[in-house]
């Protein structure tokens, strides 16, 4: 598990690496591109793919090259390869095995009466389906099993507006749910949840793009989710880095899911900020997999909120309608 731990850390490294060598925004998970999935998912069972292999993929499909032999040996079908020069990405995979004892039988835990069980971890390469191609035709990519929407540019400025109007509801009826006060600061410089239920942030204007301002405001409701997740008990105390890598990790699968694009016009990671997390994850192979795990718990947390939020307005406006 250790080995496989330490591959997935060091590919997150390289692209930090690369990130500070090219000066591109470094991204934990990357951002949406228009008209895509919103995250990444398995071509052949169109199933999202979760927890640490958020952060390993872009959003889109993707499928093994036996999926792709697979493929051609459908009778009269179209016969598609691998896109010369095309890499592959890594894909994690995280399952339990019971412990035998030396008859080979599974050996009981004498207290809870269970089989006792060890976790394993392997992983398996994947190519993006935009990478494969129709023999002989490199410009013939393999169709997507998504219904893809495809916008004008006129339409942006309002697509745009309606997100950011949908994620506004969203923190206000979290926090509201959840019991937590929120403090707009006109020109403060402090962002924060305290355990007093508080959220304090900086006023909307203080911020150099609407992107910082949604990414802000969700770094700190996934730190808020700690306290009904359990991540502030004292069994379960996370030290203070690992929280801060769960908050970051956490708020871009949320913006991502909810499809804020980043509009800023200068890369919010500065230098300092990447070699920091590469000096802190570079001796610790397996916390990068432990905070993506808790990342996407605390995420799917708030969109369960939303969820709830959107059929109480679907209710409410269904009663107005039939008054």
């Amino acid at each position: 598990m250790s080995n496989v731990a330490k591959i997935i850390t060091d590919t997150i490294l390289e692209r930090m690496e690369q990130a500070e060598k090219d000066g591109t925004v470094f991204h934990w998970v990357k951002p949406f591109s228009e008209g895509s999935p919103d995250r990444p998912y398995s071509y052949d069972t169109q199933r999202p793919y979760s927890g640490i292999n958020r952060l390993l993929l872009n959003n889109g499909e993707y499928l093994t090259y036996n999926k792709v032999q697979r493929l051609n040996e459908i009778k009269d079908g179209t016969q598609y390869q691998i896109r010369k020069g095309a890499k592959s990405n890594i894909v994690c995979y995280y399952n339990t095995v019971p412990v035998l004892d030396d008859c080979g039988e599974p050996e009981i835990d004498e207290f809870t009466g269970e089989e006792k069980r060890r976790g394993f971890l392997k992983y398996y390469r994947v190519f993006s389906r935009e990478d494969i191609v129709e023999r002989g035709n490199k410009d013939k990519v393999l169709p997507s099993k998504f219904n893809y929407k495809h916008y004008t540019h006129e339409e942006a400025t309002e697509r745009m507006r309606e997100k950011l109007d949908r994620f506004n509801r969203l923190f206000n009826y979290y926090c509201k749910s959840k019991g937590i006060e929120i403090e707009i600061i006109q020109d403060g410089t402090q962002s924060y949840f305290s355990h007093d239920m508080k959220i304090r942030v900086p006023d909307i204007s203080n911020f150099k793009s609407l992107y910082q301002w949604t990414h802000t405001l969700s770094h700190e409701m996934i730190h808020s989710t700690g306290m009904f997740l359990g991540r502030f008990d004292d069994k379960n105390q996370n030290s203070r880095e690992r929280e801060e890598l769960i908050a970051e990790i956490g708020a871009e699968m949320l913006v991502a899911q909810l499809q804020i694009e980043d509009d800023s016009d200068t890369p919010d990671n500065t230098l300092a900020y990447i070699q920091s997390w590469s000096e802190y994850l570079k001796d610790k192979p397996g916390e990068i997999i432990a905070a993506a795990t808790k990342s996407e718990a605390a995420c799917n947390m708030i969109l369960d909120c939303l969820r709830e939020m959107e059929l109480e307005e679907q209710k409410k406006e269904q009663e107005e309608n039939e008054r």
